[in-house]
């Protein structure tokens, strides 16, 4: 008996996700007093903020210091039930119900792991749990536990059908991808087709849907600096659907202790360095225990040639360029659903890995999240990514072609305020009120006050605006599709600038620049010769940057349009970093 796979759901493509830390983003009764009703009155907020998903990172029993000596949804002791010090069932239910009624979807947080050491599942159920990790109980997902996975389903089905959850964020690793199938599956014959967000790949068709992590601009270090995003967001999403210049790294660890590494390069003997050549891909089909397809998985085929012959080998490591592993021994792996496949064909290797984000699954780009801020980031500095910059939010994050995620207080550039007890150790060590990681930011509404912030806000509602005004135009790009639907555009200035970029689709524009420059306004010319007919009559809007005097709305030729000079303000101002241009050619009979 097979059965259908179940998609995702049809609005998938029109997310824009924003992560609350319950006891933080609001503070009734002071630091750490967040509640499902406070959070609930920041409902109207967030709908005139404009996003449509909220990430809530604070739902289920969890203990009050394990982790950065403050409350943590990561602390988890019981998933199946809700804990009080946020509110009651029904607070709870109102504060979906609300969310739902100004059009925003509510995913929440699993813990796939495991639990906290003091929680009544671990004495309840002792024959669930084999070993730990970060200082938790961790479920044996992989002993045959029927009555742990039946139980596993029903918790999250109860969040569903009880409160209307539309979907999850797998926290660490998926585990067990058939279970999460089943409750996909299970969760739309109810009615329901939910949303799978993981944090780590890969997104498969059937079990996940995004990775929380497929694109970062801001992790726990801070701006990745080195992010091709940067500076040239549409050609690098071009490139990664297209899945063009992806490398593999092999590791090749044998019993005896030795290890082979592609990476190492000996000049005068290269017989002795594996060569890795990728060879494309393969889609297999998962069958579950029933006999039911539960869901299907890319995987990428590799050859490895050159490997040391006549020695057992204990572990095949591949690492990608963006430094994600991949292992064949599942022993201390958290992903070890995912473990590499190989054969021995020769002096070499057959490998299979499954992508990170498999063909036909959407792109996401971080902005920034609760991890930003971890264990050794610097106290002096702030973990929020954009800090006031138009151009992050905007260039790379909310106007490019991938879903986007982004922490609660980016909107209005917080000034980063750690809650009391927050320390700098994961485990609470070192001095309370001295740790950075984001999750502990206690964020004070109070900041809005200030004119600065108020104009970032304002800004942050008009960039989401626009994204949400043209769903036709912006869109998250598909691994594995190759599209013109957007591309990157010739400019013209005395600064390098990111490489501006746009979307077209039939007679309209959406043309996206940039100045990162937080000390200087630049203008800039935008070759437009590829996009337009230089005869093309065209009617042209400024949606995002300061127009010089009547320019807001006009109408030109194409030609014109090409050796027009646009001025982009210095980041980090009102209206500035960001430059948005909406052209539309107008056809006979429309003037």
């Amino acid at each position: 008996m097979s059965y259908k796979i179940t998609d995702a759901p049809d609005d998938l493509d029109q997310l824009v996700i924003y992560e609350i830390a319950t006891k933080s983003f609001t503070s009734p009764n002071g630091p750490e007093s967040g509640t499902f009703v406070s959070a609930e009155e920041k409902i109207p907020y967030l709908e005139e903020l404009g996003i449509n998903a909220v990430w809530l990172t604070g739902h289920q029993l969890c203990d009050f210091r394990h982790f950065y000596n403050i409350w943590t949804e990561y602390a988890c002791i019981r998933p199946d039930c809700l804990d009080p010090s946020l509110g009651s069932e029904a607070d709870f239910r109102h504060l979906i119900e609300s969310a739902h009624s100004h059009g925003i979807k509510v995913f929440l947080d699993v813990i796939t792991h495991g639990v906290m050491e003091n929680s009544p599942l671990v004495k309840e159920h002792p024959d669930w749990f084999l070993g730990g990790s970060w200082g938790m109980r961790d479920f044996d997902w992989y002993g045959a536990h029927a009555d742990l996975d039946a139980w596993w389903v029903d918790t999250w089905l109860w969040y569903v059908k009880e409160f209307g959850i539309d979907g999850y964020r797998l926290d660490v690793a998926h585990y067990r991808n058939d279970l999460w199938a089943l409750i996909r599956r299970k969760a739309a014959a109810l009615g329901k087709k939910i949303t799978i967000i993981a944090e780590n790949g890969p997104a498969i068709r059937g079990v996940t849907d995004i990775l929380q992590h497929g694109e970062a601009v801001g992790n726990n270090r801070g701006l990745n600096r080195s992010f091709r995003m940067l500076y040239d967001a549409a050609g690098y999403c071009r490139d990664r659907q297209r899945r063009l210049n992806e490398r593999y790294e092999v590791k090749i660890l044998y019993k005896d202790g030795t290890v082979q590494d592609s990476r190492d390069c000996v000049w005068f003997d290269k017989n002795k360095v594996p060569e890795v050549i990728c060879e494309g891909s393969v889609l297999k089909e998962i069958i579950c225990a029933d006999g039911c397809t539960a869901y299907s998985i890319q995987m990428g085929k590799l050859r490895v040639e050159n490997i040391y012959r006549g020695k057992k080998i204990k572990n095949i490591q591949v690492t990608d360029k963006e430094g994600h592993v991949w292992n064949s021994d599942h022993e201390g792996n958290l992903e070890v659903d995912y473990t590499v496949d190989y054969t021995m064909t020769g002096n070499g290797l057959a490998v299979e890995i499954p992508f990170r984000i498999q063909d036909g699954q959407f792109l996401s780009i971080q902005l920034s999240c609760h991890d930003n801020g971890w264990v050794g980031f610097p106290e002096q500095e702030n973990p929020y990514t954009a800090k006031g910059s138009r151009y992050l939010a905007g260039y790379t994050t909310l106007l490019a072609p991938a879903i986007p995620v982004f922490m609660s207080g980016e909107e209005f550039n917080a000034d980063y305020r750690p809650l009391p007890q927050l320390a700098p150790g994961l485990y609470g060590e070192g001095e309370p009120g001295k740790g950075r990681w984001l999750y502990g930011s206690w964020i004070d509404w109070e900041q809005l006050k200030n004119p600065e912030k108020a104009a970032m806000l304002e800004d942050m509602k008009r960039i989401i605006q626009i994204r949400r005004a043209h769903p036709h135009l912006i869109r998250p790009g598909k691994m594995g599709e190759k599209t013109d639907r957007f591309c990157p555009v010739d400019y013209d200035a005395e600064e390098i600038l990111p490489i501006p970029y746009c979307y077209r689709e039939e007679n309209e524009v959406l043309l996206i620049a940039a100045n990162p420059d937080e000390e200087k306004d630049v203008w800039v010319k935008l070759d437009l010769s590829q996009i337009l007919q230089p005869e093309s009559r065209c009617r042209v809007s400024i949606l995002f940057g300061e127009a010089q005097e009547d320019e807001a709305e006009f109408v030109e030729n194409g030609i014109n349009l090409s050796e027009h000079k646009w001025l982009i303000r210095r980041d980090k101002t009102s209206r500035g970093g960001l430059l948005v241009l909406k052209i539309e050619e107008i056809r006979k009979g429309q003037e």
